[in-house]
């Protein structure tokens, strides 16, 4: 039980120094990004006069590297409360069955949009076409995903087991 409390302590932590505030800067870059398109020439690394050129397209592409990120803050909470439920020892409830399944859904989504993502932005912005077939950030993501989803089915046959044996007694 003290791993779990620790784990609680640090996820905690973790969201209230960088989520929280990485929220917020999302929101206001995302308006920001409407009124003054050359705030996404440090994060994109493009030159001045591509951006020129391609306003909407540097907009399009912040707004979706945006709701990547949303989405991966979004999972994290939802970790977040489903370690209150193993705090309160239910570890099998429908909630966590469900959240485990819905944080894979999208961490496989966020993974492979990412990808995707920055595939576009290389071959617009740098015209180049390039392929990595290496290890990738996303590619981890996409893994955690796909644990998430075997984690929730392991949790789904383990709460059968549980109840069938509370059956039997």
């Amino acid at each position: 039980m003290k791993k779990l409390n620790i784990l609680k302590s640090l996820v905690d932590f973790i969201w209230i120094v960088t989520c929280i505030p990485l929220i917020l800067l999302l929101l206001f870059v995302s308006v920001f990004v409407f009124i003054d398109p050359s705030i996404t020439e440090t994060v994109l690394n493009v030159n001045t006069s591509e951006v020129a050129n391609s306003s909407a397209s540097v907009i399009i592409t912040t707004l979706v590297l945006m709701i990547v990120l949303l989405i991966g803050v979004y999972c994290f909470y939802l970790f977040r409360k489903t370690l209150r439920y193993f705090q309160q020892r239910k570890p099998f409830h429908d909630y966590v069955i469900a959240t485990y399944r819905k944080m894979g859904n999208l961490l496989v989504v966020t993974g492979i949009s990412a990808t995707i993502l920055f595939f576009v932005i290389k071959l617009i912005f740098e015209s180049k076409l390039e392929i990595n077939l290496g290890l990738t950030p996303y590619i981890f993501i996409v893994c955690l995903g796909l644990f998430f989803m075997v984690l929730s089915e392991v949790f789904q046959i383990a709460k059968v087991a549980k109840e069938e044996n509370e059956l039997t007694v």
